[in-house]
C-alpha cells in the first residue's frame, strides 16, 4: 500500500510526501513550474542559465555557502536540472539531515541569488556546452522537437549562444524572482520520512509570500518541418517524430507501449525488421516523451545514404501494419509487463521523487502501483489505436546527412 501525504500552504505552495519503508536516505525535490515554456525567443536558454547560477554549490556565497558547506561535510547531495516545462533542485541526505535540509533549500528559494560575478562564470560555462553539444547525440533530439514544434515547446533547453552571451544582470535577476515563487513551487519528499515533515515545511515555507502570478501560457502549437543537416558522409541518420499525448492524458500508457513495441529495443518491430530481416539499417529505434501540456513518438534509423529510400518505406510498410491489424497479445503482454515493472522499479529508487513531482506539478498524485495496473490493462486494441497518432499528414523530419529537399522527396512517396 501506497501512502502519501499531500497539500497546499496558503500561499500556493505545494507538497507531497512519500514514506519509503526500508529507505535509507531521504530525497526532497523542489520543482519549480518554470522552463523554457515561459521563455521568448529573444531569450531562449535564460532558465538553464538561471539554473546554473542559482543551485550551482560553487556560486554559493555567506549564510547559504556556510549550509552547504555543512551538508556537504554529511555526505548531502544536491544536482539541478532544467526542462521545457520546470525546473528541479534535488537533495539526497540523511533522515537526521531533514531539518537542515528544508532550511537550506528554503533560503534558496526564498532569497535567489543573482551576483555578476556568478553570472559570468556560468555563462561561460553555459557557452561551452552549448558548443560541446553541439556534436553530441542530445543536440539531435533538440533538433527533433525544433522540427515538430512551433516555440517555445520548439526551442533548445540551452538556447542559441548568441542569445545566451547577450542576457544580463537585470533580465536575470527579475527572472530569479518570477520563477522562485510559492505559487510555481512543488516539494516532494521521499524515503526514510514520515507526516512530521509536513511542520518543517510550515516553519520554513508558510510566510513565503510573493505577488500574485500572471504568467504568459503560449499555446501548444504543432508545426511539422523538414531540417536536414547536409554532409559528405555516406552515412545518413533519419529521425521522424509525430504529436502524441501529454502526460495525463488517458492513452498515454497504450501510446508507450506502442512506441516500445515499434522501436524500443533489440526485439522491436523495427529492429527486427529493418536491420535483422532486410539489413537496411544498422540501428533502428523508437520511443515517446511526455510533458504535462504534449508528447511525441519518435523514429531513428542509422543507415547508408543509398538504402534511405527502401528502408523509409519499409517503416511505412511496417506502421501501417500495425495500424491495420493490432498485436499478438503475447507481444502486447511483453511490452506492457515491462513498463509495469519499470514503474514498480521507480518507486524503490531516487527516481520517484521526480517521477512523483512531475505528476505534482500537474495537480495528480502518482501510485507506481496504479501506473504498474494501467500498462497491464493495455489491450493490444488499445496499441493498434495509438498507433494512429503516427500519421504522415503530422510528421516533422530531421535528416542528419540529407538536405531539406530529400526529405520532402521521401515524405511525398507516402503522404
Amino acid at each position: 500500500m501506497e501512502l502519501y501525504t499531500t497539500g497546499y500552504l496558503d500561499n500556493g505552495l505545494g507538497f507531497l510526501i512519500a514514506p519509503r519503508p526500508g529507505a535509507h536516505l531521504i530525497h526532497l525535490a523542489a520543482y519549480l513550474d518554470h522552463g523554457v515554456k515561459d521563455e521568448r525567443q529573444q531569450e531562449n536558454g535564460i532558465s538553464h542559465l538561471l539554473e546554473h547560477v542559482l543551485f550551482n554549490p560553487n556560486n554559493l556565497t555567506g549564510a547559504q555557502g556556510k549550509q552547504w558547506e555543512a551538508l556537504a561535510k554529511s555526505g548531502a547531495r544536491m544536482e539541478a536540472w532544467t526542462g521545457k516545462e520546470h525546473t528541479r533542485l534535488g537533495l539526497s541526505c540523511l533522515p537526521r539531515d531533514l531539518p537542515k535540509v528544508m532550511a537550506f533549500t528554503a533560503d534558496l528559494l526564498r532569497n535567489p541569488k543573482v551576483t555578476k560575478q556568478a553570472l559570468e562564470h556560468e555563462r561561460k560555462i553555459v557557452l561551452d556546452e552549448i558548443h560541446r553539444k553541439r556534436n553530441r547525440p542530445e543536440f539531435l533530439w533538440t533538433l527533433v522537437e525544433e522540427a515538430l514544434y512551433a516555440p517555445p515547446y520548439g526551442m533548445s533547453i540551452l538556447g542559441p549562444p548568441e542569445v545566451v552571451a547577450q542576457l544580463n544582470l537585470k533580465q536575470m535577476r527579475q527572472r530569479a524572482l518570477d520563477a522562485c515563487t510559492p505559487e510555481r513551487t512543488r516539494l516532494v519528499i521521499a524515503g526514510k520520512v514520515d507526516s512530521g515533515a509536513v511542520r518543517l515545511i510550515e516553519d520554513h515555507f508558510e510566510d513565503w509570500y510573493a505577488p500574485p502570478l500572471h504568467a504568459e501560457h503560449h499555446p501548444v502549437e504543432i508545426v511539422p518541418q523538414l531540417i536536414g543537416v547536409p554532409s559528405r558522409s555516406e552515412r545518413v541518420t533519419l529521425y521522424l517524430s509525430c504529436p502524441g499525448p501529454a502526460l495525463g492524458d488517458t492513452d498515454r500508457p497504450a501510446t508507450e507501449v506502442f512506441a516500445s513495441l515499434l522501436g524500443g529495443g533489440l526485439r522491436s518491430r523495427m529492429f527486427q525488421r529493418l536491420r535483422e530481416e532486410r539489413q537496411l539499417a544498422y540501428a533502428a529505434q523508437g520511443g515517446s516523451s511526455h510533458w504535462r501540456r504534449s508528447g511525441y513518438l519518435f523514429m531513428a534509423m542509422d543507415l547508408s545514404r543509398e538504402r534511405v529510400p527502401e528502408a523509409f518505406r519499409c517503416l511505412m510498410d511496417l506502421i501501417q501494419e500495425v495500424q491495420a491489424d493490432p498485436p499478438g497479445e503475447a507481444e502486447t503482454d511483453e511490452t506492457r509487463e515491462s513498463f509495469a515493472l519499470r514503474a514498480l522499479h521507480e518507486s524503490e529508487g531516487p527516481g520517484l521523487a521526480t517521477k512523483l513531482a512531475q505528476h505534482w506539478l500537474n495537480d495528480e498524485v502518482y501510485f507506481p502501483t496504479r501506473a504498474a495496473r494501467l500498462y497491464r490493462q493495455v489491450s493490444a486494441a488499445d496499441v493498434q489505436a495509438a498507433a494512429g497518432y503516427l500519421n504522415p499528414q503530422q510528421m516533422a523530419m530531421v535528416g542528419i546527412g540529407m538536405s531539406d529537399e530529400e526529405l520532402a522527396h521521401l515524405l511525398e512517396v507516402v503522404v
